[in-house]
């Protein structure tokens, strides 16, 4: 379930990517990358089903409030934003496990089962939010991607040649 979009066409911002060293490329690239996975995941919580009936061991918009975005640095020196959804983590599910002494998907914290409720299992339908939320604003994170980019070259251009602290 990896979806990606192509940019094309952006030739000239890349040669002038290109040129800077290497610090502002992943500065300015994980900014860029960052703005698009922002839009994606906007889309996503506001996509993300919420429980409808109460039950003891889950709590309404767990799911949502767990959906994160992060920009990456690939090695190849290209970027890619990643939206998940996030778990709580070890040491939660120990402190958990600890204070009640029951399992740890009996936590109403813990978004475990996101992935059952997206692909769905054997007795639930799947419902793929993250896909549907990937689908109708990819175009939109791409541009977004291109205008930070624009605007993060345009401001580094222009701070070309400046010099920053005392000038002897």
């Amino acid at each position: 379930m990896v979806d990606k979009v192509k940019m094309t066409g952006l030739r000239e911002m890349g040669l002038a990517f290109k040129e800077l060293n290497n610090r502002l490329q992943k500065r300015i690239g994980r900014s860029a990358v960052s703005a698009g996975g922002r839009v994606l995941q906007k889309e996503a919580k506001a996509q993300a089903p919420v429980l409808k009936e109460p039950h003891p061991h889950r709590k309404p918009g767990t799911v949502r409030a767990a959906t994160r975005v992060k920009a990456i640095a690939k090695r190849s020196g290209s970027f890619e934003a990643v939206v998940w959804v996030k778990g709580i983590g070890t040491k939660k599910i120990a402190a958990f496990k600890q204070a009640t002494g029951r399992n740890s998907s009996q936590n109403p914290d813990d978004p475990f089962y996101w992935w059952m409720v997206h692909f769905g299992t054997a007795k639930i339908p799947a419902n793929p939010w993250m896909s549907r939320a990937f689908d109708s604003k990819k175009l939109e994170a791409a541009k977004k991607t291109a205008d930070q980019l624009g605007t993060r070259l345009e401001a580094e251009a222009s701070g070309v040649g400046r010099t920053h602290g005392k000038v002897k």
